[in-house]
């Protein structure tokens, strides 16, 4: 075994923890609160069924579900890490895991397994109710599913290291809601609702800047007929730059999260841990 391999015991505590972290989140009232959520958005989905965009070239109700998918993944990728995150090294769990051999690299790898099922979670009873109430919205072929996948692959792996970078930056739950503020007005610009075309040129190439627009636009050229490319900016499908787009994210993120990951686990101690505990029970944040 070399320096820098993951011992198989820190592989099998990583995977019992992410499969106790999975079954608690999603049998809990949040978890079951979810699943409604989406339950109402199918509502709203039908209702939007013979809205069109573009003088039909998309209906609004197809446009309005990939910008969902694509916001999923984003929200678990990088809300869902980066409120973990803050929430464990103030309850003292990031802490308890620096004290255990390895215990800091087999908790973020049980982090890298989870992620990807929160990202599926939504989309599953999405899909599932898209495919009833708006027939043709979802992919009939094997390969296009298996497109769909890599696609979410591909978003969670860009998104995530980001997720884990703004969960150890901001030190406290009312910094990092300013920070998930922030990402709403993100994706709200980032065209994933609505066409991008239908902003201001100045606003479009700001859109373009960010990833959730290439996520966004990835997702519409898996799940939306060719012709609905005539509202995305340049009237059609780019779907390599896109991955690449993506795959810069990804690789800045994985270089700049473990270093910042370090040192946040370096600052980590009990009186920072009792520091946090009492701004909480004092502020209530």
């Amino acid at each position: 075994m070399t320096g820098t391999s993951v011992p198989r015991s820190v592989m099998a505590a990583a995977w019992r923890q992410a499969r106790t972290t999975v079954v608690r989140k999603y049998t809990s009232a949040s978890g079951i609160g979810s699943v409604a959520l989406i339950a109402a958005l199918l509502v709203a989905l039908w209702f939007l069924r013979d809205v069109d965009f573009g003088d039909g070239a998309v209906a609004a109700g197809s446009y309005v579900l990939t910008g969902f998918l694509a916001f999923g993944v984003v929200a678990a990728a990088v809300m869902g890490v980066a409120g973990e995150l803050q929430a464990e090294r103030e309850d003292g769990t990031l802490l308890r895991a620096k004290a255990v051999p390895h215990g800091m690299t087999g908790h973020l790898i049980a982090k890298l397994i989870v992620a990807p099922v929160d990202a599926l979670v939504p989309v599953v009873p999405a899909a599932v109710g898209a495919t009833v109430l708006l027939p043709g919205t979802m992919p009939d072929e094997l390969g296009r599913w298996a497109l769909l996948a890599v696609v979410f692959l591909l978003a969670v792996a860009a998104m995530l290291p980001w997720g884990a970078i703004l969960g150890s930056v901001f030190r406290s739950m009312l910094g990092l809601a300013w920070a998930m503020m922030g990402m709403y007005a993100v994706a709200a610009l980032s065209g994933l609702f609505y066409p991008v075309t239908a902003l201001p040129a100045v606003l479009q190439w700001l859109a373009h800047a960010t990833p959730l627009y290439w996520i966004g636009h990835a997702v519409r050229a898996v799940l939306l007929p060719p012709e609905a490319a005539a509202v995305e900016f340049g009237g059609e499908w780019r779907i390599g730059l896109t991955v690449v787009v993506l795959v810069a994210w990804a690789v800045v993120g994985l270089l700049v999260a473990p270093v910042v990951l370090r040192r946040m686990a370096r600052r980590q101690s009990g009186r920072t841990v009792a520091a946090a505990r009492e701004r909480v029970l004092s502020r209530g944040y």
